[in-house]
């Protein structure tokens, strides 16, 4: 009796895995971008909040290259450092923020800054 439902246990996970792996998890795409309503004053909210405030791209003291200090000067960052930027902040293994006390940006916002770069960070 115990193999009996030891087996029928084993089937039913079976049949369990086989229909979860069945079904093909969403392909990612462009499309949410597509739709996405996204703006300056949004996206450069989120980069004061994490990088500006945190001492890093304040301006000043900050690289002349990485001065985030306000929206023109971080828009004419992207566009003289477009790669660096894509690498270091919206791509897939994005490490800024760098500091261990602020926690990395999640994938979510990086996507929409990215999304926003794609569409010529519009106003």
């Amino acid at each position: 009796m115990k193999s009996i439902l030891t087996g029928l246990g084993l089937m039913l996970c079976c049949a369990y895995v086989c229909s979860c792996s069945s079904e093909k998890a969403p392909e990612p795409s462009n499309s949410a971008c597509d739709t996405m309503v996204i703006n300056s004053a949004r996206i450069y909210a989120v980069i004061q909040m994490n990088c500006t405030n945190h001492s890093c791209h304040p301006g000043g003291g900050a690289p002349v290259v990485a001065d985030f200090s306000s929206l023109a000067k971080l828009k004419s960052y992207i566009n003289a450092n477009h790669s660096t930027f894509a690498l270091r902040v919206t791509g897939p293994n994005a490490d800024m923020p760098q500091s261990q006390s602020f926690p990395a940006l999640p994938r979510a916002v990086r996507d929409s800054i990215a999304c926003w770069v794609e569409k010529g960070m519009p106003d």
